[in-house]
């Protein structure tokens, strides 16, 4: 699967970890007066990185600024869900009972603009969360810093997919924590009556095969239902096809007049043989909804639906499962856009070694035990990796959220106005208001007028 990397410039980082400031007056604390922290300087197994801060190889981790390290000063973090920041906080203590940590609510959307003034004038957190494709604007800034020797430590729990996104110049600049993609959900029960297995398809070409046994409009009933009209939905059919978003890594280009993306559009509009309604009636009452009733074989949706579907599962006596997304038997693998929060640590932060261990924790088994109970986020983890996280063990829906996300096409960043012309795109094709080729030249109008315009 193709990856994009980072668009940006290089960044001086040599004095950024040497400004003062961080910390809220509006934050929440938790503090533990137990336990002890060793960072004496003569421990044999300590060295230092290259930002000078001392690295101990025994426990592979980064000694905490002496302040930190024994709760006289605490360290401070923005999260966007006042039950993760709670949550994080008491794990974070069992593991270090005598740092203190202070949280502060701040909406990922918001946190790396707000750092760029916060932090320079002395009150931005050590350690906020932002969705990653905000992290090259942090980096642009000045506001993250490089993650020094935890790099490859997080290299081997998080997918590669996820690694690449938050690096940049061979370092790790963000901590992928959560991640968030659509996946396709399947009764299983209903498969084994229809087909006599209770195996997912894994091409469009095996789900047109049932639909043309097992649909009818006069009943409602559909073999599979998704947002027919949203770049987001159509965009796993679109990758599988060979196209693919800022081809050429800049935004001034989404990729919207290639011949591959007609391919792939004259291939999407195929589909509506098989899930024949307009975009405006596709909606979610009429995907999620049906499924929940057990008569719906295949949906396409995400992550948010869990409790309802395992509500009615157990209600209507069916079992279902997620797995990847199907893909053109003469295509590649389905690619979807696929979320993901990133722990970033601050480059105005005063304690830069504690935040760099404040960061790491969050992608432990305990922090992510933490994110997944308090709040039910996927962690960004490996399948292999997340299966040995409390709460997650064993929980085959989850694994096939994680497989889809890594299958992801990542882009630095993903402009508003790219969902807006994408949308109508989508919907002209979908409906049949307009000629592949004449929707894919509105598109593109669309997209330069709205970037103009700053929208």
């Amino acid at each position: 699967m193709r990856k994009i990397g980072f668009v940006g410039v290089n960044i001086a980082l040599a004095t950024m970890l040497i400004v003062s400031g961080c910390g809220s007056d509006t934050s929440n604390s938790a503090s533990s007066t137990t336990g002890t922290t060793d960072t004496a300087d003569t421990n044999a197994n300590t060295s230092e990185d290259n930002g000078g801060l001392k690295w101990d190889a025994s426990t592979n981790e980064y000694e905490m600024e002496p302040e930190i390290a024994s709760g006289e000063q605490a360290l401070k973090i923005w999260v966007e869900y006042e039950d993760y920041g709670k949550a994080l906080v008491e794990a974070f203590k069992v593991k270090y009972p005598q740092v203190k940590v202070e949280y502060e609510i701040v909406a990922k959307v918001e946190s790396v603009e707000r750092m760029a003034l916060d932090g320079e004038a002395g009150k931005g957190a050590d350690v906020f969360t932002a969705n990653y494709d905000k992290l090259a604007q942090a980096i642009d800034n000045a506001t993250a810093a490089p993650l020094g020797n935890y790099g490859d430590t997080l290299k081997e729990r998080v997918p590669d997919t996820f690694v690449e996104v938050a690096s940049k110049d061979g370092q790790l600049y963000g901590v992928p924590i959560s991640t968030e993609s659509i996946a396709l959900f399947y009764n299983k029960t209903l498969l084994k009556e229809l087909t006599g297995s209770d195996q997912p398809a894994t091409t469009w070409e095996e789900i047109i095969e049932l639909a043309n046994k097992y649909n009818d409009s006069s009943k409602n009933q559909w073999t599979i239902r998704f947002l027919a009209g949203q770049l987001y939905y159509a965009y796993p059919v679109l990758s599988s096809m060979g196209w693919h978003l800022y081809e050429d890594k800049d935004l001034d280009k989404p990729n919207f007049s290639s011949e591959s993306l007609t391919k792939g559009l004259e291939y999407y509009k195929s589909l509506r043989s098989v899930w024949n309604v307009n975009s405006a009636d596709a909606t979610w009452d009429s995907i999620e909804s049906e499924f929940v009733k057990g008569k719906t074989p295949y949906v396409i949706t995400g992550p948010w639906v869990f409790k309802d579907f395992d509500a009615a599962a157990a209600d209507n006596k069916f079992e279902y499962g997620v797995t990847t997304l199907p893909k053109a038997a003469s295509g590649d693998v389905a690619g979807s856009l696929t979320g993901i929060s990133v722990a970033v640590v601050s480059g105005y932060s005063k304690y830069p070694a504690a935040a760099r261990v404040f960061a790491n924790f969050m992608a432990s088994d305990e922090g992510a035990a933490a994110l997944y109970k308090s709040i039910g986020a996927i962690p960004a983890l490996k399948s292999d990796h997340i299966q040995n996280v409390e709460g997650i063990n064993g929980n085959e829906h989850i694994k096939g959220i994680i497989a889809q996300s890594e299958n992801a096409d990542l882009t630095p960043q993903i402009p508003d106005y790219l969902y807006t012309a994408g949308n109508s795109l989508i919907v002209n094709v979908w409906d049949n208001l307009m000629a592949v080729g004449d929707a894919q030249q509105k598109a593109d109008k669309e997209y330069a007028d709205l970037k103009s315009l700053g929208k």
